[in-house]
C-alpha cells in the first residue's frame, strides 16, 4: 500500500492533489501532526482532518502524531475522525504508550506506533498484541524531502522477527522508486512518500512509477 504524506502538498493546491491522488487509486493519507516541541516543525491541526474527512468520508486518515502533548491531541484526533493513530514511542513514558493505545482502541480507532531511527526496535515486543501498525522512521522526523537512511533495512527485518506478520509495518522518509524497494525486500508493506509524489512530475506519473517499483 501506498499512503502518500500531504506535508509537502502545496498548501493552496491541496484538495485538488488529493482529488488527483485519490482518482489515481490512493485509499489512505498520512497526516503528519508536528507540535513544534517534539519535532522543530509545525504542520496540522485536528480541523484538517476533520475536513477531510467531510470531503472523503471513503478515504482513510493515518495520522502520524510527532508530539508529546497525547492528553490534549490524541482525544482531539479522535474527535476529527482519524481512521488510525501513530503515536511515537519516545514521547512518552511506557505506561502512557499502553494507556493511550487501549484508548483508541475504545473509541474505534486503529493504534499504531512509530520508531525513530536511533530507538531499539526490541521495544515493540511489550506492545506487539495492541499494535494495529508499526511504523519505522527512515529519517529522523520533522522534515520532509531527506535522504533514506540505510540501515533502515536492518530496522525493518528485526521489527519483521518481533511482530511476525500479522501487524503491517510502514517506513516513511525518504521514499523514492529505488528506495520503497529496497525496504520492501526488507519486509515493509506500507510506504509513505511525500516530495516523491507531489514535487515533481505529475502524481499520476509518480504513483505509476512507485507502483511499479513495489510489484
Amino acid at each position: 500500500m501506498i499512503a502518500p504524506s500531504i506535508l509537502n502538498i502545496n498548501n493552496l493546491n491541496l484538495e485538488a492533489d488529493l482529488k488527483k491522488a485519490a482518482k489515481a487509486g490512493i485509499t489512505r493519507f498520512h497526516i503528519d501532526i508536528m507540535d513544534g516541541h517534539f519535532v522543530p516543525n509545525l504542520s496540522f491541526g485536528p480541523q484538517l482532518v476533520s475536513d477531510f474527512k467531510h470531503a472523503f468520508p471513503n478515504l482513510e486518515a493515518e495520522i502520524h502524531l510527532m508530539s508529546n502533548n497525547p492528553g490534549v491531541l490524541v482525544p482531539a484526533f479522535v474527535k476529527a475522525g482519524a481512521d488510525l493513530v501513530l503515536l511515537h514511542y519516545e514521547a512518552m513514558n511506557e505506561a502512557e504508550v499502553n494507556g493511550w493505545l487501549d484508548y483508541l482502541h475504545e473509541h474505534q480507532v486503529q493504534a499504531g506506533l512509530v520508531l525513530n531511527p536511533d530507538t531499539p526496535v526490541a521495544v515493540l515486543s511489550q506492545f506487539a498484541a495492541k499494535l494495529d501498525q508499526v511504523l519505522i522512521m527512515t529519517v529522523y522526523p520533522g522534515f520532509g524531502g531527506q535522504k533514506y537512511l540505510p540501515e533502515s533495512a536492518d530496522r525493518i527485518q528485526q521489527a519483521k522477527q518481533v511482530l511476525g506478520t500479522k501487524v503491517p509495518l510502514e517506513v516513511d522518509g525518504g521514499i523514492n522508486a529505488q528506495t520503497a524497494k529496497l525496504a520492501k525486500e526488507a519486509g515493509a508493506n506500507i510506504f509513505v512518500a511525500g516530495s516523491y509524489l507531489f514535487c515533481q512530475n505529475t502524481i499520476e506519473a509518480q504513483l505509476a512509477e512507485l507502483t511499479e517499483a513495489l510489484q
